[in-house]
């Protein structure tokens, strides 16, 4: 029997050993968005409340879902910014770090509510950190898309310009109130606006549908955890509110609203 000669080893074309290797996309490819997302966000959110059936369809053909899990950290604050996102299930903070590591949470965004705008408008940094809080989806527009769109329909352009005003003055006003007002009264201001965000009336208080830790409460007052544990021991023992593993009922939400108006030291 005649012998085989070896086999030769295989080895790649030259157009494709010179091939450049494919650059990671910034965020995986997502799925298109459902009907039911488009008539939810035409109801939520700043940017879809202003089209019409035939714009939010088109600017929905641009998009991509997206998702992540919480304590996950969808852009820092001086990263380059190239595409915004629309909330579309779960809840995430926009915050600042110190040099120190030192968070301040400057607000907390939910289904309908857009962020990272300002960077895909001016073309500059990122100028917030935003992590999740939970699970969460999103709708990710690029800007290289989305300014073209802004082109053929200006009334979005002003919708977002009124939506991008409304929160700068609102965390100015946080900013300015709070730098005032002495640890109980701006504790019990941010309660307040939690209990107006995300509560629910039920039987034994005030219920806020959002959990946050000692060191988050403290990061939106802007103090230290400790200081928030000793107010809020103190309101537990009087009867103020409960609080258990991040979960937080308001029970006196009237006591509540009188010590925020307190402007003593």
């Amino acid at each position: 029997m005649a012998a085989h000669a070896p086999d030769k080893p295989k080895t790649r074309s030259a157009g494709r050993a010179n091939r450049q290797p494919r650059a990671a996309p910034l965020q995986p490819p997502g799925l298109q968005p459902t009907a039911m997302d488009i008539a939810g966000l035409r109801k939520h959110s700043v940017i879809f409340e202003a089209l019409s059936d035939e714009e939010a369809a088109n600017l929905m053909q641009l998009a991509r879902m997206v998702n992540h899990q919480a304590r996950h950290t969808i852009f820092q604050e001086g990263e380059p910014g190239d595409h915004l996102l629309v909330v579309m299930h779960g809840r995430v903070k926009v915050s600042l770090v110190s040099p120190e590591g030192k968070e301040a949470i400057l607000s907390i965004l939910e289904a309908g509510d857009v962020f990272g705008e300002m960077a895909l408008l001016d073309g500059g940094p990122r100028s917030a950190t935003v992590t999740t809080m939970e699970k969460c989806s999103f709708l990710v527009i690029w800007r290289r898309d989305f300014l073209p769109f802004l082109e053929r329909n200006p009334q979005v352009t002003l919708k977002l310009l009124a939506a991008l005003s409304k929160r700068l003055r609102a965390t100015n006003d946080m900013v300015g109130g709070l730098s005032f007002l002495n640890l109980p009264a701006r504790l019990a201001r941010i309660l307040i606006n939690l209990g107006q965000q995300y509560g629910k009336v039920t039987g034994d208080g005030i219920v806020i549908g959002i959990k946050l830790s000692q060191e988050e409460l403290g990061n939106l007052v802007g103090v230290s955890r400790e200081s928030v544990n000793r107010q809020i021991r103190v309101w537990v023992e009087s009867g103020v509110l409960d609080y258990s593993h991040g979960t937080i009922i308001l029970k006196n939400s009237d006591l509540l609203f009188r010590e925020s108006l307190n402007t003593g030291g």
